[in-house]
């Protein structure tokens, strides 16, 4: 991503979809009118421009209009499509500090794919493939010479692609991430009502495990669980609706 200076760094290369809006958000930005900035980017996304470096600029806009809880949800969706961008992933950082909960969300990547987080769905099962096929071709070589070696290096890298591969299956069919938008929601033991748990406040990260009736039950990293009113947690998806 080709940006510069955290928060003031703008990203201004073309992408499919919305590139219209979004070159007349940067011209926005120029004019120190993040507001309209802001309405510019909201409006690529909706034309189709679902890319990370509008994210990561709506995300820029967002937090300097002091929208805490939407800003780190822009870069979270940035990093969702480059998980490897630093400049989203600093900005992120920085911003995280500002969050009054010191609670993490609830990791979900198995333990045996630690990698994953590092790389999208797609790109986890494209590799996957690629080490499987060049597995499976070393062991096809190996039939035909005497060079034993070749079963053991063809066996190594058609396991690592299984294993890389899984990986990308299952972050594929993970449940979506979450930040609090609402300044505080006190989440509650059963859909629709029930002991109040925890509360939680502007900006904090969560797991989203279940949505039903207008709540969402959400996960954090210690263990706690409890459901929200849906309204007031953004999901990390960037194709979804943006709150």
């Amino acid at each position: 991503m080709t940006s510069v200076l955290l928060f003031t760094g703008l990203v201004v290369q073309a992408f499919a979809g919305g590139e219209a809006e979004f070159q007349a958000a940067n011209t926005a930005i120029a004019q120190n009118d993040m507001a309209k900035a802001e309405a510019h980017y909201r409006a690529a996304l909706a034309a189709g421009g679902i890319d990370a470096d509008v994210y990561y600029n709506l995300g820029n806009v967002l937090y300097r209009q002091e929208k805490l809880g939407p800003a780190i949800l822009a870069w979270r969706r940035a990093l969702a499509l480059a998980p490897r961008d630093p400049d989203a992933a600093a900005n992120l950082d920085f911003a995280r500090r500002s969050v009054r909960d010191d609670v993490t969300a609830a990791d979900p990547y198995p333990v045996w794919a630690p990698w994953q987080s590092a790389l999208t769905a797609a790109e986890g099962q494209w590799i996957g493939g690629a080490l499987l096929g060049a597995g499976l071709l070393v062991l096809a070589l190996r039939g035909r010479s005497a060079h034993a070696p070749l079963a053991a290096i063809g066996g190594v890298l058609s396991g690592l692609g299984c294993v890389v591969g899984m990986g990308g299956i299952l972050e594929a069919g993970l449940p979506p991430g979450g930040v609090v938008l609402a300044e505080e929601a006190t989440a509650q033991s059963d859909l629709g009502g029930g002991v109040e748990l925890f509360t939680l406040h502007v900006g904090a990260e969560v797991q989203i495990v279940e949505a039903a009736a207008g709540q969402v039950l959400v996960a954090l990293g210690d263990g706690r669980r409890g459901w929200l009113p849906e309204a007031a947690v953004g999901r990390i998806d960037p194709w979804a609706q943006l709150p």
